[in-house]
């Protein structure tokens, strides 16, 4: 299978493991192991919306990898949680802009779209996901 998806997933968890802004959190190539840190990155899913051809030898990709920011904090609020998460997801879109190519040379351009915030009680701490996807547009 010709695809960059696989590199561009390995560039993004890099890029999002080196960024100062989430210093202290895991970040996993997919769901983190059991009993998992609060505090994670999951760079996972990968979808194909669109793959057309541009010439007989070339076609343009277009594919989705989900990202997943987990959060708990002890003694928080909803609101706290979630401005945390805001501040992890800003970590993240800063990155993207700095790199939007994620250092692949087949990469045209990415883009970081937001698309779930929740926040709940758990266990005396609150607890909250935001979930976007890495929208990656490349030429093979």
């Amino acid at each position: 299978m010709s695809t960059q998806a696989f590199a561009a997933k390995a560039a993004l968890r890099d890029m999002i493991k080196a960024l100062p802004a989430l210093a202290g959190y895991q970040v996993t190539w997919g769901y983190p192991m059991r009993n998992p840190e609060r505090r994670w990155v999951f760079v996972g899913e990968v979808q194909w919306p669109d793959s057309q051809w541009v010439t007989n030898r070339s076609r343009d990709e277009v594919f989705e990898v989900s990202v997943i920011v987990n959060c708990q904090l002890s003694a928080g609020t909803a609101e706290e949680v979630e401005s945390e998460l805001q501040r992890m997801a800003a970590g993240i879109e800063d990155g993207m802009k700095a790199a939007p190519t994620l250092g692949i040379q087949s990469v045209v351009t990415s883009d970081f779209i937001p698309k779930k915030l929740s926040s709940f009680p758990s266990d005396q701490v609150y607890e909250g996901q935001f979930e976007a996807v890495v929208r990656v547009k490349a030429r093979l």
